[in-house]
């Protein structure tokens, strides 16, 4: 089987702090995040704050959320230190890349990489300075990832890429007072986007294949726009569900866009209007007049000690990455044998450069420390799930112990998704129904993964739910690209009674694969040759 995904190549640096900018770690836990913070106790409380906050508006604005009980895997975890060039490293290898933070949602754990200050300038030169108002800000990165975050939990359904970007973009640079929250400022990075492109509604609304030099610009500069036109108008509020009610009755993108918006040359001549007005901003008292609470703590010398490791194992590694952190794994083991933060690392850097037997020990060692700690329990489960690639009598093994991960967290995920997995790649077992009640309930927690949203698609396409499987999917079927086309084109194969090439494309690999270069070159060379075959080379 075989399933095409972004698959990003990190840094083969290690990172280092300037003692300049050295400052204690601190720990911070709220309702619904996480944060390690290289900062003062004071200025990271802030910070975590801030985040909730947020939550609290997304809340209140869009009317979910609030009480809404949320599994403790759900939180949010975020890493903040250093500057933007730290996470430029990173994620890309490389310290000049423009990255400014970056989120990655998972079952296991969604996390964050944010830098705690703005980039300091180290050239004599300042030809190259560019506007403080026209950086990313980080904490605007972070914020506009979280709007993601929130709505896949909250309200996952399939938005128009211009409408979910613009969304996110409009509560970026919230902007937080004493006694209430502000929106609707023009985001700054979006500004020469908004002011240089033409406003074109067809083309935002139904960009169509082949290049198109201004399609992020429309995407976040005028997806913002309209957003915020569509929610901050009380004329045009509630117009947006209209629109997605039309695309699930089976409007085209442009139909529905007319049924939903009305005259859309009125649409266009009002958002030239707010364009070249002043911004139109709503404040909104707090729900809560109370300071969210936040619980911050210094880290110990061995929680400290293991925290780049943590880090770079959190944010993914190649194999050469993998096999070195092996090496200060185990040099952290030796320090603080009985530290259950330090076994946790250790377990997943031992896990990730797949030395199964020896991560298999750790998850042991810190179960024994903790016998509650879920992520412990997962590790455990997983191994022999990657082990019964080679050795399929593992697969009831990886089931027992994804059940036991269940027992101690049942909202948790991962565990609901690993125990699908252990009947979906067990060619004896089949697919019982409590499996697939497993998939559907890992899928409401962590709609977020990309993993378990993919199994789903699989099982509704198996059962012949094709319209269901399209919704859920949408992210795959909608909008420009290669990947999309081909998607595409196998569920018109699928409902015309081809169905086996889209359900290869969608059926899960088995996690305990290993794909060799050659291997993946071979698959992108025949997903090349999909292309071409499907007529996709200029989506």
């Amino acid at each position: 089987m075989r399933f095409i995904a972004a698959v990003t190549a990190l840094s083969t640096a290690t990172l280092a702090f300037s003692p300049a900018l050295a400052a204690d770690w601190h720990r911070a836990e709220s309702e619904h995040f996480i944060v390690y913070s290289q900062d003062s106790e004071s200025n990271t409380r802030e910070f975590v704050e801030d985040l909730e906050r947020l939550d609290e508006v997304l809340s209140v604005f869009t009317g979910v959320g609030g009480d809404a009980a949320l599994p403790e895997s759900s939180k949010l975890t975020v890493f903040r230190y250093g500057e933007p060039d730290d996470m430029s490293a990173l994620l890309a290898g490389r310290r000049d890349t423009g990255i400014a933070g970056f989120f990655m949602p998972r079952a296991t754990g969604s996390v964050a990489f944010v830098p705690r200050q703005v980039q300091r300038r180290r050239g004599r030169s300042r030809s190259n300075d560019v506007a403080r108002e026209m950086q990313a800000d980080p904490r605007g990165v972070l914020f506009h990832e979280y709007v993601h975050y929130f709505m896949y939990q909250h309200r996952d359904a399939p938005y128009p890429l211009w409408y979910s970007e613009g969304f996110a973009e409009l509560f970026a640079n919230v902007e937080f007072n004493e006694d209430d929250f502000l929106i609707g400022e023009v985001p700054g990075t979006r500004s020469a986007g908004l002011t240089t492109v033409p406003i074109d509604l067809p083309k935002t609304f139904d960009p169509q294949p082949g290049p198109d030099r201004n399609y992020v610009a429309r995407t976040y500069a005028h997806g913002w726009l309209i957003a915020s036109h569509l929610n901050l108008n009380p004329e045009r509020r509630g117009q947006m569900g209209a629109y997605m009610q039309a695309i699930a009755n089976g409007a085209s993108r442009m139909e529905a866009a007319e049924q939903a918006f009305g005259d859309l040359e009125v649409l266009r001549r009002e958002l030239e209007e707010f364009r070249q007005g002043a911004a139109r901003t709503l404040r909104v008292p707090y729900a809560v007049a109370a300071e969210p609470e936040v619980d911050v703590r210094a880290l110990t010398p061995a929680e400290e000690a293991r925290i780049m490791l943590m880090i770079r194992s959190k944010a993914g590694v190649d194999e050469d990455q993998a096999r070195r952190l092996v090496s200060d794994a185990r040099g952290l083991v030796a320090q603080y044998p009985n530290d259950f933060a330090v076994l946790l690392a250790a377990t997943e850097a031992e896990f990730d450069a797949r030395n199964y037997d020896e991560a298999e020990a750790l998850a042991r060692r810190a179960m024994a420390l903790d016998p509650q700690s879920s992520e412990a329990a997962n590790y455990y489960a997983d191994v022999a799930l990657r082990r019964s690639f080679a050795d399929p009598a593992q697969l009831p093994e990886a089931r027992r112990r994804f059940a036991a991960a269940n027992q101690l967290e049942n909202d948790h995920a991962y565990p609901l998704y690993g125990y699908y997995l252990t009947y979906l790649l067990d060619d004896e077992a089949g697919e019982p129904e409590e499996a697939k009640v497993a998939l559907e309930a890992a899928f409401r927690y962590a709609a977020y993964d990309a993993g378990v949203r993919q199994a789903l698609v699989y099982m509704l396409l198996d059962e012949n739910r094709v319209a269901d499987a399209r919704v859920v999917g949408a992210q795959w079927v909608d909008g420009r690209g290669e990947y999309q086309c081909v998607v595409r084109k196998k569920f018109d194969e699928f409902e015309a009674g081809t169905r086996e090439p889209l359900l290869e494309e969608f059926r899960p690999d088995h996690p305990g694969e290993y794909l060799d270069e050659a291997a993946r070159e071979a698959r992108t060379e025949e997903f090349e040759a999909e292309v071409e075959q499907y007529g996709c080379t200029d989506a």
